[in-house]
């Protein structure tokens, strides 16, 4: 095994190696920062991210030796614990259970596979890898006993029904008396199942909205139609994190509406709810491909649109330059008659300026132009030849805002469409519903427990007792607790047992049931194998917005060249820490993606995607014969050179990031088709970019309070320890997120941000993690049995590092008698160091009076500054409520309080991996230059209504001067100044670099 900079960095931590050493041990493992890959494929052939052994948090690998002896049976539950509404939609599960726990989902090749990364995970330097932390026993008896089909059962509420939070919504439990381990191992796939619920539940709250100023506003009649399911459209596709978390939060939305361009949704519902056209769209440009026509021919990419699609309804993105220019003289004089002419609606759309004001005045626009009628209830309405829609900026708040602004001023809500992107698909979160999940029954030693968590710093978190039914009654929903309920009463259905789906769930079933309709579960022979499909991950020509399916018909004629840029305009952080195109192109990009196969797929989603009742279905919207022309002549590589700045570097936003373009002149409209996928790059190089912020903050504390040993020593890279798994969107963003939290910080539980960066980035020990409890092991042993289980941590792990969540109930008894005083002898002649885990409590307080409880029975000494740091036998970790924020907050107030840094590591989830968006860093890919008619064209786009989303035009180049970074446009740079590399060419991967050589890339400047 070679000895990579990581671990090189773990063994310089544990050793208290000097600070000359460990650079001497970083250099020797780094090596080259770059390597050159000619000729090699790059393309990675299986997905490493779908073994059951490895999707959960590290820590639970441990657990099956923290249970109380005897125990037989683990029973936990999921619930809303309350949030931002009242209904929860329950929608998701079905996608989990088939994507990946029906069948023969355990097998010894992925025991294997899985034990080989353990092995690396959990390994210490100085007291090695303890061999009873895996339990390959028991996986290998799932094997042996039940044909690697997962022992346990799922009872769930079907899904689409509307329950009340604060509701059970399903429960897990082994059925195998030797699994009782399982079901919690299970926990942090299964939470994930938070994000299309949340998706689902806040779609279904806008769409009440929507019906609510429909009705007041005098169009009842569009309900009736159906037409309210078309009213908010979803742009989420390129603002979500993944390809994976754009198909089922997609799909959530879609339980809702019938309005969508994220393809990968499409797929999701035809795949794993049986449902073939579950979304439309339409034919619409975007600002590439108006822009490319020149400002002075706007008007002619106008009338372009029009004459490509002389029938139904067709948008446009209006507001490249001049949004009242565009409605009044454009739209509103010379192509004036064709609009009213035609057989068809033509959806003008702004994508800039301040809500609601812009929509108003645009409405105003309009109708001076085309006139209006009035509904029943007196407000206007334009005529139906013209409707606009608002994408730009639409949330459920500004939603509902502007509809109230438009009824107030005479409107009627049915001149508008909205259209919502990553507020709709990333701009929520776990706590969005305070989704948890809890144990609440056991059997030990044969006799039942009600398991409860109950900590004293927050009733808010107190859990469930007990077996659990979910019964409705008198128009009512209750959970009724403790066993005490009727079982022929309780609405949870058995879905999953034994590797088994037992109910699989048709998508109109579950839409019927979003909008208060009964339906009952749909059972079916049990499925003993997941559904064989192609990988909704890997269909380039599915990995796009809809519309762009219809862009090679918007480009000026003579069209043979579209370049285009990535850049973070702006946003919170003025330091960008570029990373994630990598894992991206070996994904999605490398080798032989377009296959005859795959694009008769993509054709079949097409047919049903843009068909129309009135219009039918236009052969010519699919590009089919241009990506048989990538086959024929390119072998299925896709024609494209892709230029970046090295992964890790760190430089000021406002610069470009990476460049596009297309390699042969008949595949233009290629560039921006794959615009969706890449610009999802914006999630793990804000994640890398954020994690390196907290990583200057807890090194400028430590060195402020007297411990710059600990950075010397490399300490300061496991003072933050990635939590994320379960509080992220799903497994590939929780992969692709952890990694870039990895570039930073070496401490994580989140196993497939591992497999991500081994498999990706050719880093086999990229993070490392230590045995630690959790509620579950810790409260199964019942509140009376607290010390037993505390004193059970200490003797099953007698050396090394070991954590313990200890708020269960009372984290001060817990400090100052069961670690203070009842085990404090154990603590201190232990060969190793206990760290103590408060999980809940006011910020920063609970750290402070925590530090200090223990300081009182374990004393202190001080720091060179004066600062009290407790004994090396203890520390604490705070993980609950920390973001980039509170954790600042935390370590200011221990600086003043007296209190070194080196006390205390971090633990962040959601916060760190989900609670992100594309506008934290204003990340966007405008097209800046063209070639039309042999002639080079500089593109930009420059609204009146909002400078700040002004373009870069021309060619780029990115250079850096004195350490100053500098994007030269209009194509005046110097190409031998130029940072960004070719990294990608005609389906090759050009250049692989290496985790190594990326994090120290990225240690530039700290």
């Amino acid at each position: 095994q070679v000895v990579t900079s990581s671990r090189s960095v773990w063994l310089s931590v544990c050793c208290e190696a000097n600070a000359s050493s460990l650079v001497l041990v970083l250099a020797s493992a780094m090596g080259n920062c770059t390597a050159a890959c000619e000729g090699a494929p790059g393309a990675m052939p299986l997905d490493s991210l779908n073994n059951i052994v490895m999707l959960t948090d590290s820590y639970k690998v441990t657990h099956h030796l923290q249970y109380p002896p005897g125990t037989t049976k683990i029973y936990s539950y999921f619930e809303s614990r309350g949030g931002a509404y009242q209904d929860v939609c329950f929608f998701g599960l079905q996608y989990f259970l088939k994507k990946y726990m029906v069948g023969q989902v355990v097998t010894p090749a992925k025991i294997k596979q899985a034990e080989e990364y353990f092995k690396i995970h959990f390994s210490h330097p100085v007291w090695g890898y303890n061999e009873q932390l895996f339990n390959r026993g028991a996986w290998e008896y799932i094997v042996s006993k039940h044909g690697g089909r997962l022992p346990v059962t799922v009872k769930a509420v079907p899904e689409g029904t509307v329950v009340p939070y604060k509701n059970v919504l399903f429960t897990l439990e082994n059925t195998d008396d030797n699994c009782f381990w399982l079901t919690n191992y299970l926990e942090t796939l299964l939470v994930q199942i938070w994000y299309p619920t949340t998706v689902c539940t806040q779609s279904r709250e806008q769409k009440k909205i929507i019906v609510k100023y429909l009705k007041e506003t005098g169009c009842s009649n569009v309900i009736s139609g159906g037409g309210h399911l078309f009213k908010l459209h979803d742009f989420g596709f390129r603002g979500v994190s993944s390809v994976e978390s754009a198909a089922i939060g997609g799909a959530g939305h879609l339980v809702n509406f019938m309005g969508t361009d994220t393809m990968a949704a499409m797929v999701c519902c035809k795949e794993y709810y049986g449902e073939p056209a579950a979304g439309f769209s339409i034919p619409a440009s975007e600002h590439s491909t108006m822009t490319s026509w020149g400002r002075e021919k706007e008007v002619d990419a106008m009338r372009n649109m029009l004459q490509q699609y002389p029938q139904g309804l067709v948008a446009c993105v209006s507001d490249s330059y001049d949004i009242f220019n565009a409605c009044e003289n454009l739209w509103g004089a010379e192509l004036k008659s064709m609009i009213e002419s035609r057989d068809g609606v033509l959806v003008v759309r702004p994508d800039s300026g301040e809500l609601p004001i812009t929509l108003l005045q645009v409405l105003s626009a309009i109708e001076s132009k085309f006139g209006s009628t009035k509904t029943p209830t007196g407000h206007k309405l334009l005529p139906p030849c013209i409707r606009v829609i608002q994408g730009d900026g639409i949330d459920i708040n500004t939603l509902e805002r502007i509809l109230k602004a438009m009824k107030k001023e005479g409107w009627a809500a049915d001149n508008v469409a909205f259209g919502s992107g990553g507020a709709l698909l990333q701009k929520v979160h776990r706590d969005s519903l305070k989704c948890a999940f809890k144990c609440s029954y056991a059997v030990v030693a044969g006799a039942p427990v009600d398991v409860l968590k109950d900590p004293i710093t927050d009733p808010g978190k107190k859990s469930k007792a007990g077996k659990l039914t979910l019964e409705y009654k008198d128009e009512q929903w209750r959970t009724v607790t403790e066993g005490k309920g009727d079982p022929a009463q309780d609405c949870l259905v058995e879905v999953f047992c034994d590797g088994k789906l037992l109910i699989d769930d048709n998508f109109e079933t579950i839409r019927a049931r979003a909008k208060g309709e009964t339906r009952p579960a749909a059972k079916i022979n049990p499925l003993l194998k997941p559904p064989v499909d192609m990988d909704l991950r890997d269909n380039i020509l599915l990995c796009t917005d809809s519309y762009k399916v219809t862009h090679h018909l918007q480009y000026p004629p003579g069209t043979i060249k579209v370049y285009s840029y990535f850049e973070c305009r702006g946003g919170q952080f003025e330091t960008v820490c570029f990373f994630g195109l990598q894992y991206f192109l070996k994904k999605y990009m490398v080798g032989s993606v377009v296959t005859p196969a795959k694009l008769n797929e993509a054709e079949e989603h097409f047919k049903i995607h843009f068909s129309n009742p009135v219009h039918g279905y236009d052969p010519k919207l699919f590009n089919r014969a241009s990506w048989e022309y990538i086959i024929a002549n390119h072998g299925g590589k896709l024609p494209i050179e892709i230029k970046a700045v090295p992964e890790g570097t760190a430089l000021p936003y406002k610069n470009c990031l990476f460049t596009m373009e297309n390699t042969d002149d008949n595949c233009y409209w290629l560039t921006n088709y794959l615009e969706t996928l890449l610009v999802q790059i914006w999630y793990p190089t804000t994640v890398c970019t954020q994690s390196r912020e907290q990583k200057k903050i807890i090194m400028k504390f430590l060195k402020d309070t007297g411990t710059p040993q600990v950075i010397e020593g490399g300490g300061h890279l496991f003072k933050l320890h990635d939590f994320g798994f379960r509080g992220v969107s799903s497994v590939e963003s929780a992969a692709t997120g952890g990694a870039a939290h990895l570039v930073n910080f070496l401490g994580t539980d989140t196993m497939a941000a591992l497999m991500c960066a081994k498999e990706y980035y050719g880093e086999a020990a990229a993070g490392f993690s230590i045995p630690a409890s959790e509620h579950s092991t810790m409260t199964s042993w019942g509140r009376e049995g607290e010390l037993d289980a505390m004193r059970n941590m200490l003797e099953q792990y007698p050396k090394g590092l070991v954590a313990c969540v200890s708020d269960s109930y009372d984290i001060f008894k817990a400090c100052e008698q069961y670690w203070g005083t009842d085990l404090k002898d154990t603590i201190m002649s232990r060969d190793g160091t206990l760290v103590v885990r408060p999980d809940s409590g006011e910020l920063p307080k609970i750290v402070l009076d925590v530090l200090t409880k223990l300081e009182g029975k374990f004393g202190s000494e001080k720091t060179s500054t004066g600062h009290k740091k407790l004994p090396p036998c203890i520390r604490v970790i705070q993980g609950d409520g920390i973001d980039i924020k509170s954790l600042e907050m935390i370590l200011n107030a221990m600086k003043a309080a007296g209190w070194a840094a080196d006390n205390l590591a971090f633990g962040s989830g959601g916060a760190l991996l989900q609670k992100l968006h594309r506008d934290t860093q204003k990340c966007a890919f405008k097209c800046s230059y063209a070639v039309v008619n042999g002639q080079g064209v500089d593109v930009v786009k420059d609204p009146i209504t909002d400078p700040g989303k002004k373009s870069k035009k021309g060619r780029l180049t990115l250079e850096c001067e004195g350490g100053v970074w500098t994007t030269v446009t209009e194509g005046k740079g110097a190409a031998s100044k130029d940072k960004m590399q070719t990294v990608f060419r005609n389906g090759e991967l050009l250049i692989e670099d290496k985790f190594a050589a990326i994090r120290e890339r990225s240690n530039v400047g700290l």
